[in-house]
């Protein structure tokens, strides 16, 4: 991404990442490590403070804050819609995992939350209200409980009518679409059903956002850099993780830009 010369720090996207329990550490931070190789100036990851001493060991450009406890709960809720007024762009859901207090807070802040966010994982049920600003990223079968529906282009464009947001459906091919737009994205291949790869996504897409792509544009950019990233990785090795795949992506984005 272009950068102004005179820009300071912050001016070129900040990014908050809610997500993780006691049981989940990676996705969080595999999803705040896909906004800061998208090129952010700044990450904010919420998350379990048994979790926030290992997260930091992934990078020195986490500025980390943590829940109460070590899952979301409702007393967490205000602290974060205050430090949201920091970011530009919000991730919910990485590993934040099903307890009814996680989910009573997931469905608040949803309602609250007022900057364009990324909704992931255990956050894509809660479609009733949504910021105005939304993507959705669920896979297939997450398409199909969010909406009854299978996961067509056809339909996923109709429930992004619907919802008022991007939704993009992870798959063999990414479906993305807004309610004017409609793209397929072909890079990738099965190495990619390893764990961490949506998490990366995730952030990636938010990072993308906060630089000033448009929602459907960031999700498509973000779905090709990772495939082509995990097809140049499957001529090379027999398997990969996420972490690879966070390697590659300033590479890929420079050589795409």
């Amino acid at each position: 991404m272009q950068r102004k010369e005179d820009s300071h720090k912050g001016q070129n996207g900040k990014v908050m990442v809610i997500g993780g329990n006691a049981m989940f550490h990676g996705a969080p931070i595999l999803c705040s490590l896909g906004a800061e190789y998208s090129g952010v100036d700044l990450v904010f990851p919420f998350m379990p403070p048994c979790h926030a001493q290992v997260a930091r060991t992934y990078s020195l450009n986490l500025i980390i804050q943590t829940f109460e406890k070590d899952h979301l709960i409702s007393a967490d809720v205000k602290r974060i819609l205050d430090f949201s007024e920091k970011a530009d762009v919000v991730v919910i859901g990485p590993g934040l995992g099903e307890a009814k207090e996680t989910q009573k807070a997931v469905k608040e802040l949803l309602s609250k939350l007022e900057k364009p966010t990324v909704v992931d994982a255990d956050a894509l049920i809660y479609t009733n209200t949504l910021p105005k600003t939304t993507v959705l990223t669920p896979h297939r079968e997450e398409f199909k409980e969010m909406t009854k529906d299978e996961p067509t282009p056809e339909n996923v464009q109709k429930w992004a009518k619907h919802l008022k947001a991007t939704i993009i459906v992870k798959g063999p091919e990414d479906i993305i679409a807004d309610k004017e737009d409609l793209m397929i994205n072909k890079t990738g291949n099965a190495l990619m059903t390893v764990g961490g790869t949506g998490d990366v996504l995730s952030g990636l897409i938010a990072g993308l956002m906060a630089q000033g792509n448009a929602p459907v544009d960031a999700c498509h950019i973000a779905a090709h850099t990772l495939g082509e990233a995990a097809d140049h990785l499957s001529e090379k090795q027999a398997n990969l993780r996420a972490s690879e795949l966070v390697q590659l992506i300033p590479r890929l984005l420079y050589k795409n830009d």
